[in-house]
């Protein structure tokens, strides 16, 4: 009698953990992805049929649970507006009804603490602004979903999280970079925003790839048990396995990304490492192709022998080589003694300038940095040409500094730097024959050199001789 009490009991838990169930990014106040083919997932009793009706326009969906318990349907989402509505999701005489739902523009925010540091700002380190900007946030229409962070060698298809609307009780709990981001794109495209909010400090970019993007990285050790799991945030594999499996096809335009401090070291495997990680998220997420914009890391000074400038200049050939890419040049807002600026409505709004010229289609709206067209060598100086600087370069008033020449001898020395319509004159006494010319090329520097349009430019060399830091 007591053996079948356990068996009923089991068979009862077993059949109720397996009714109706949705992950934690499809919940009421979730923002959807506009004009598109929409994923709805979950699970359900194996092969129980799931219903799902669409408020914004009546239409009934139907899917059948598998043997695992897993369902999808995709439903068909209307342009934006400011309108909610509802969703209704039933099975087996269970009903789940969802509601407060948008209708908007979609965004992955996702990397390392410069992307995870929220509105209110580290321990003894702000946000600028950040108060005035969380008080003053209230929008029914700018809304965010965070990911809880978990750190898997197996994959997790749902972790906690739940959407917030941006008030001044909720704010201070966004992604900086992604609020200002999100809240530029609102204004602008006068559109509801969702933000998914997916990093973690610290984290490497192998750690945010599937085990399938490391078909061409045969020196990097995948984890086959949670023992090999040792470092929770650099790890290959375990945070896409952890957190970003669970929001794996939710509906969105593309993805903002501010990832690269952890591997500056490895500046050499970064391009490569991310252009796979880009492929695999696409191939993954099964909507098509999307965009990865993403911030170059800021300067700053990690210390004796390093120069991280190499690592900018591999993020640099990432967007200028890679499809779907776009870069938002910081070289003014780094701090020295601080690897997380406090200006994060710069780095956010310089993302949302580039989704507006390269996504949305204002291909006239000045966005993009300056960037280094070639170098002439001529009898004692160089002379540095840019492109995309249809309306010239400047300063904004202030002294030009940053630009070093060397000679044959590869030592380099501070040069003079003179505006010459769309280009720059180096000259140097202590360099009489100069070879090459390198700006800001040091893991700290301020930036001093703009376009008119107020983008920065990247730090840059001529030399190709990485033994010279």
């Amino acid at each position: 009698m007591r053996t079948t009490l356990i068996f009923s009991f089991l068979l009862g838990f077993s059949f109720l953990s397996a009714q109706l169930q949705l992950p934690s990014v499809i919940t009421d106040y979730m923002v959807l992805q506009q004009q598109s083919n929409v994923a709805i997932w979950g699970k359900a009793v194996p092969n129980k049929e799931v219903v799902v009706k669409t408020g914004w326009d009546n239409q009934t969906y139907r899917a059948k649970a598998k043997p695992d318990s897993l369902w999808q349907v995709k439903v068909t989402t209307p342009v934006a507006s400011f309108k909610e509505y509802t969703l209704s999701i039933s099975s087996d005489k269970v009903v789940k009804e969802i509601k407060g739902i948008l209708i908007g523009e979609v965004w992955l925010c996702s990397g390392q603490s410069n992307m995870d540091m929220k509105m209110r700002g580290y321990i003894s380190q702000p946000v600028t602004n950040s108060t005035q900007d969380i008080a003053l946030s209230s929008n029914n229409y700018l809304r965010c979903y965070t990911v809880d962070k978990v750190s898997s060698v197996k994959v997790k298809d749902n972790t906690k999280g739940n959407w917030l609307i941006a008030s001044p009780n909720t704010t201070a709990d966004f992604t900086a970079t992604g609020y200002y981001f999100g809240r530029f794109l609102q204004q602008a495209l006068n559109v509801p925003v969702g933000l998914l909010s997916c990093s973690w400090g610290g984290s490497s970019i192998e750690a945010w790839m599937s085990a399938d993007a490391f078909g061409k990285f045969s020196s990097y050790k995948l984890p086959v048990s949670e023992a090999d799991n040792t470092v929770k945030n650099k790890t290959p594999t375990v945070l896409f396995n952890g957190m970003l499996k669970s929001i794996l096809g939710y509906g969105m335009r593309g993805a903002i990304w501010y990832q690269g401090e952890t591997n500056r070291l490895d500046y050499k495997n970064y391009p490569a490492l991310f252009e796979s990680m880009h492929a695999d998220w696409i191939s993954k997420w099964d909507t098509g192709t999307f965009p990865v914009y993403f911030c170059q890391i800021a300067p700053y000074q990690y210390g004796q022998g390093s120069n991280s400038a190499f690592m900018r200049e591999a993020q640099l050939q990432i967007a200028r080589n890679q499809p779907n890419t776009g870069m938002a040049v910081l070289s003014d807002a780094g701090e020295a003694t601080c690897i997380h600026p406090a200006n994060k409505k710069v780095a956010g709004e310089r993302l949302a300038y580039i989704a507006l010229g390269k996504t949305y289609g204002f291909d006239k709206f000045p966005y993009q940095s300056p960037e280094l067209q070639n170098v002439r060598v001529t009898v004692g100086k160089i002379i540095v040409r840019f492109d995309k600087v249809p309306d010239g370069i400047s300063t904004f008033g202030n002294e030009l500094t940053g630009f070093e020449i060397a000679g044959d001898d590869r030592k380099f020395h501070p040069a003079k730097a003179i505006i010459v319509q769309k280009s720059i004159e180096l000259t140097a006494a202590e360099v009489p024959q100069p070879v090459a010319a390198r700006y800001g090329f040091k893991d700290f520097f301020k930036g001093s050199l703009f376009g008119v349009n107020g983008m920065p430019v990247s730090s840059f060399r001529s030399d190709d001789w990485d033994d010279i830091k």
